[in-house]
């Protein structure tokens, strides 16, 4: 594409077994990329598209596979298909529950929502959990080693430190009584504790300190002193400063104070869960790191205590790892993933020592902090013109190519991945970012496509599985069917419903879309075995298979006449194959009553002949020559009268040499020039020097 950007059609014309074939076929998507035509260019397209549509494309042209080549002419099948929706349950294996789901079929996939229960839970955490609001509270310090001593000690160590006000408190769980907590304050120079008390009546629990003031939580207990005085026998006191709990996640499930990262890798590699997450310390000081799964893989973000904050990033600034986590849990934490499955002990030992090694993300140690949450794809450039390496880490690239990986770096120079190159500079004058342009877009036609639009959180492909009805139910579910991969390393994933019709409708429209595939792939395979054409290299073929202009093959009647070219151009790619002579002016007719309707001719590069020769040096040897714009006016006439051929044109030929050229026996011919017009039948003339005789 370095002097046009129309299409290159690649006509294979080959004898190889069918192994080859499989080989080029692999070899032409490798090398060609996105520019290799897989596809065409609009599904329900009722014509050929326009040499626009397909610049910078790459066609093949082969023999394709069936009775008329056309194998995979299936698409009414696939219209006809019946798009099921509804709520399923799915059985998550972590959490060992039933889950329920918004699912939807559509072109053979089954996509499914997030957990219907888990949002309602989210939109509704506040009035819920009201009695929970304490846990995340600086001044909460949960269950303490050596409680009463230890919070003392606390209390002794910050009044030192930031003077001894009176009401200085802490909170923590009680020792002595299990559904209570104890109220740690500090008054005249010492530690005191009072038990915060709590009774239920049905399913409500109260909390207080005196019999005659209670409260809904503890955490308005505790607003409520920090207002109004706590009035005892001996003393009465305001709650003032709060002791901050520095360290709430050691007490937690996910957190770690001693692992390496290789055995947080190991861990994580046992649960194949987007989602799963654990926080362990580094050896350097004040740093943590969270080591999580996210799109099948495993990976790591640091975190670091700066004072008394914990940074994620760079802009990230949590009071506390529990913070971190609870709000990570509750918003997307990388791309659209949130932390969902703490790694304890008990998940992992719900799972084999089995490990998925190909999820370790092994190509930098830590996730930066500018893809937290990021919302384009990985960074992609397209180069605006040719650039030759001067150096041995530069890239070589030619215009239009992609280069993908791209950091941006200072100086005018970036780097990025082309080729078998990684991570080579390049000018970025010479490219132009695609990255922001398209990420918004492509992830819109994701979500267009897709029948669950922004709400899918994941999908399967139906032809990889098997569908198997459990007639006993399983897991306390009557109505259960299973999807069995194809491929055993997989695992099954369970569906449950509440009736036994909808059990029914779900797996009989699951067992038409896998067995219409069943049934495509040996049909595919009976004519590959019997054509010796790879269904690899038939599923290239497009809109190139070699065909003769034959009305049998069109399936239309018609007489082959002036009035078959306009029609037959829309619906089919024609090949013109110029004869190895020297077109004489009763053969350049025969020729013009095509050219009338073709809008853009390819040309051989090296086929030499007479018009092909002429023709290829127009339009900057391109190889492609557009129709004349006066030849698409709807008034063109190509048989005028004399009196509408108003254009002439003068030309003049300069003759530079000539030689004599020998006849038979042994008389000599004279030179001569002859010049020879070739279009429609009234442009079509000849003009000769006269000859000396002899």
């Amino acid at each position: 594409f370095l002097h046009q950007r129309y299409p290159v059609i690649l006509s294979i014309e080959e004898h190889c077994s069918v192994e080859q074939q499989r080989h080029m076929a692999k070899v032409f998507k490798e090398v060609f990329g996105d520019q290799l035509l897989t596809k065409p260019i609009e599904a329900s397209a009722d014509q050929l598209p326009s040499p626009t549509q397909l610049k910078e494309k790459i066609i093949i042209k082969h023999k394709k596979l069936g009775p008329k080549g056309d194998i995979d002419v299936n698409l009414e099948d696939r219209k006809e298909e019946k798009n099921q929706q509804g709520e399923l349950y799915m059985w998550d294996s972590i959490e060992q529950k039933w889950t329920r789901h918004y699912c939807a079929i559509a072109d053979e996939k089954l996509s499914f929502s997030d957990d219907i229960e888990q949002n309602a839970d989210e939109d509704s955490s506040k009035e819920v959990k009201r009695t929970e609001l304490h846990l995340k509270e600086k001044w909460f310090h949960g269950k303490m080693k050596e409680g009463r001593t230890t919070a003392e000690r606390l209390l002794q160590e910050y009044c030192a430190e930031m003077g001894g006000k009176d009401g200085t408190f802490l909170v923590r769980e009680s020792e002595a009584f299990p559904n209570d907590c104890t109220l740690s304050f500090w008054r005249s120079g010492r530690v005191q504790h009072c038990r915060i008390r709590s009774s239920s009546d049905g399913d409500t629990v109260k909390y207080y300190l005196t019999d005659n003031l209670t409260f809904d939580s503890i955490y308005d207990l505790i607003q409520h002193y920090k207002e109004a005085h706590l009035r005892c026998a001996e003393f009465e006191l305001r709650l003032t400063d709060a002791v901050p709990n520095l360290s709430p996640h050691e007490t937690k499930d996910w957190y770690y104070s001693n692992l390496s990262r290789g055995e947080a890798e190991d861990m994580l590699m046992r649960i194949p869960r987007d989602g799963a997450f654990l926080i362990r310390k580094r050896d350097e000081p004040d740093s943590f790191a969270m080591t999580f799964r996210a799109e099948g893989k495993v990976k790591h973000f640091r975190i670091q205590q700066e004072g008394c904050h914990f940074v994620l990033g760079t802009s990230a600034y949590f009071e506390s790892l529990v913070e971190l986590v609870t709000y990570y849990e509750k918003h997307p934490l990388y791309r659209k993933m949130k932390l969902r499955y703490p790694v304890t002990e008990e998940l992992l030992e719900r799972y084999s020592t089995e490990k998925d090694i190909n999820s370790l993300y092994d190509v930098k140690m830590y996730v930066e902090p500018s893809e937290i949450t990021p919302t384009v794809p990985q960074r992609t450039v397209k180069a605006l013109y040719d650039y030759r390496a001067k150096r041995s880490d530069e890239l070589s690239f030619s215009r239009g190519a992609l280069i993908h990986n791209v950091t941006k770096e200072t100086g005018g120079w970036w780097k990025g991945d082309y080729g078998e190159k990684v991570q080579h500079y390049f000018p970025s004058n010479y490219v132009e970012d695609l990255s922001s342009d398209n990420s918004a877009e492509l992830e819109n036609q994701i979500i267009e496509d897709n029948p669950l639009g922004s709400l899918c959180r994941g999908i399967l492909v139906l032809n990889a599985y098997n569908v198997v009805k459990m007639p006993q139910g399983k897991h306390q579910k009557p109505f259960v069917f299973i999807l069995e991969p194809k491929n055993s390393e997989d695992p099954c994933v369970e569906f449950a419903t509440d009736k036994v019709e909808e059990l029914f409708e779900w797996y009989q429209s699951i067992r038409e879309i896998t067995w219409k595939t069943t049934e495509e792939e040996n049909r595919r395979k009976y004519w590959e075995k019997n054509q010796l054409i790879a269904i690899e290299l038939s599923d290239l073929v497009i809109y190139c298979k070699p065909t003769s202009k034959t009305k049998d093959n069109l399936g239309i009647s018609f007489n082959i006449t002036s009035e078959f070219y306009p029609f037959y151009y829309l619906y089919t790619l024609v090949e013109i194959l110029e004869r190895n002579i020297k077109i004489s002016p009763s053969s350049t007719g025969k020729l013009s009553s095509a050219s009338f309707v073709e809008f853009l001719v390819a040309l051989w590069n090296y086929k030499y002949m007479q018009l092909n020769h002429a023709l290829f040096t127009l339009n900057g040897r391109t190889g492609y020559v557009l129709q004349p714009e006066s030849m698409r006016n709807e008034d063109y006439d190509p048989m005028p009268n004399d009196s509408k051929r108003k254009l002439q044109m003068i030309m003049t030929v300069r003759v530079l040499g000539a030689r004599h050229l020998p006849k038979p026996g042994r008389s000599i011919a004279c030179p001569f020039v002859e010049v020879e017009i070739c279009g429609s039948e009234y442009d079509n003339n000849k003009f000769k020097t006269s000859v000396v005789s002899e």
